[in-house]
């Protein structure tokens, strides 16, 4: 009788329920974690932002506009196909576009014909067809 006095009274001090049979496991509180999220729109407006210099890009390549969105960095599966006016001319597609086109690259232009090429604010760069007298493309 007295341990199971001494054992009620170590388990009542020190805060632990007991049940009969034993002391019962300690009951762990589930953590709750929030996740973290972002009041600006950030991540939306760059893909935005690309979707517009693309659409721009295949609209312009109809001859309504000789300005046309030729960054590097918009075109995904660039092949090497000849040289037109001493620059290179490639096939590529816009990223997120299945059309393919043949033009040149805006950094190609840039270092032999600046005048031809204009930068957007967002730093993406375009190419002047009308100034450097060679046509893009489309390729069906």
């Amino acid at each position: 009788m007295r341990r199971l006095i001494a054992t009620t009274s170590v388990v009542a001090l020190l805060g632990l329920p007991a049940l009969a049979g034993g002391v019962a496991e300690p009951v762990m509180e589930p953590e709750v974690v929030a996740a973290k999220t972002s009041s600006s729109a950030g991540g939306i407006i760059v893909p935005l932002l690309l979707l517009l210099v693309v659409a721009a890009a295949i609209a312009g390549s109809n001859g309504s506009d000789d300005v046309v969105a030729s960054d590097r960095r918009i075109k995904t599966d660039v092949e090497w196909v000849g040289m037109a006016k001493g620059l290179p001319v490639y096939r590529y597609r816009y990223i997120g576009s299945a059309q393919k086109f043949e033009g040149v690259m805006a950094q190609d232009v840039l270092a032999k014909m600046p005048e031809a090429v204009v930068t957007y604010p967002n730093g993406l760069m375009a190419v002047d067809y009308k100034r450097l007298g060679v046509r893009m493309k489309v390729i069906h």
